[in-house]
């Protein structure tokens, strides 16, 4: 059975204290007798649960802000609320909750969520999906024991800077969003488990993201993502990598740190279909020529007769990785992809930095074997593993 409870418009002193006004809404009424299958009125058989989903409510009933003792209802004793499937554009009268631990308000109409959240200091879970949220309110510093958080299907421009206040943050989502940039003071959420970007207009991700030591799943598929940071290979508990849908040409070689992934997805990269054979080489200048001989042939009595500016130039030189070249380079280098075994389960490309084009590199400590295999053979493996 459901009431419909009409009341008038709200009076003057609802619209300065915020008290929600129940105008035209619709209520699932009372019961007159318990059941063991229902015993309470508001879709859950728990005390401590609000189950308000799917009314079309506009805001939460001013009946469930008090007490009713024939009821056994409290307000104080919730400690999980869904106000999922409604039809709220502002959200008053969090305040009733205050030992909420779990708010699920997706699938609303909310720009934006109350300052008032802040004093949810039990707070632990906030779900906020499919909303038509902006911005979040400063407030939410206050929920320092928030723990998950997921504001996927919003409308976010920019990473909300009260999410790095929340310290004890174990799962963020903030995919299909706007957001162009990951700040690289995301470092300081250490206690992250799962980090999801996915479906954002990220250009590139922070190296910072590489000290986030506890991270298990990174989403940052869909995007326009060309290179990912090499410090990727620093999250040594990664199970879980999303880069598919991206414009990624290759991949770090530290990627091969991560002994326990899982999931690589990678599908939909221009990363196999157009750069597996190139060979890029800017011409070196007489600088560059000049030094890689004079670093090659250099010898400790040399230095005391060659100007600091320039030793310190001779020792930014990197060597070549092929194991059998002696080479260096400083700013001229050839930029070349090999196929790598990764977990046992892929064969990625991966980018290396030769001296010269004549360089046929392998990659040291991780050997594996092509003799049954060509080139041309493991491109359609490729496209078939990493992007079908």
């Amino acid at each position: 059975m459901t009431l419909k409870v009409v009341l008038g418009a709200p009076s003057d002193f609802q619209k300065m204290s915020g008290t929600p006004s129940t105008s035209s809404v619709f209520l699932p009424a009372w019961t007159t007798r318990r059941t063991d299958a229902n015993m309470y009125p508001n879709g859950s058989t728990k005390p401590d649960e609000l189950v308000l989903h799917d009314y079309n409510l506009e805001e939460i009933p001013i009946r469930y802000h008090v007490e009713q003792p024939d009821e056994q209802y409290d307000p104080q004793n919730i400690k999980k609320m869904d106000l999922t499937h409604n039809s709220f554009v502002v959200l008053r009268g969090l305040q009733t909750f205050s030992n909420v631990s779990f708010l699920d308000v997706s699938f609303n109409s909310l720009s934006a969520l109350p300052e008032e959240i802040g004093t949810l200091r039990s707070l632990t879970t906030l779900i906020a999906r499919n909303n038509l949220l902006e911005h979040l309110p400063k407030g939410m510093q206050l929920l320092e024991n928030m723990e998950h958080l997921y504001l996927s299907g919003n409308r976010l421009e920019y990473f909300p800077p009260v999410v790095l206040t929340l310290r004890k943050l174990k799962t963020l989502h903030l995919g299909g969003n706007y957001i162009d940039s990951c700040p690289s003071n995301i470092s300081v959420l250490t206690s992250l488990t799962v980090l999801y970007f996915g479906g954002n207009r990220l250009r590139e991700i922070p190296a910072s993201i590489g000290t986030l030591e506890n991270l298990e799943n990174l989403g940052l598929c869909d995007n326009i993502l060309e290179t990912i940071p090499s410090t990727l290979g620093d999250l040594h508990w990664l199970e879980t990598l999303s880069l598919h849908n991206n414009k990624l040409r290759t991949l770090p070689t530290d990627i091969l740190n991560l002994r326990r992934l899982q999931q690589l997805s990678l599908r939909n990269n221009p990363l196999v279909h157009s750069f597996v054979h190139n060979m890029d080489l800017c011409p070196p200048s007489l600088k560059e020529l000049t030094g890689r001989i004079v670093r090659q042939n250099m010898t400790p009595e040399m230095v005391e007769f060659i100007p600091t500016d320039i030793i310190e130039y001779l020792n930014s030189a990197c060597q070549c990785v092929n194991p059998e070249c002696k080479g260096v380079y400083f700013d001229a280098r050839v930029e070349h992809v090999k196929f790598v075994d990764f977990c046992g389960k892929y064969r990625v490309p991966l980018m290396q930095f030769l001296c010269s084009a004549r360089c046929s590199a392998g990659i040291p400590s991780v050997p594996y074997d092509t003799s049954s295999e060509s080139e041309e053979e493991i491109e359609p493996i490729m496209r078939r593993v990493l992007l079908g």
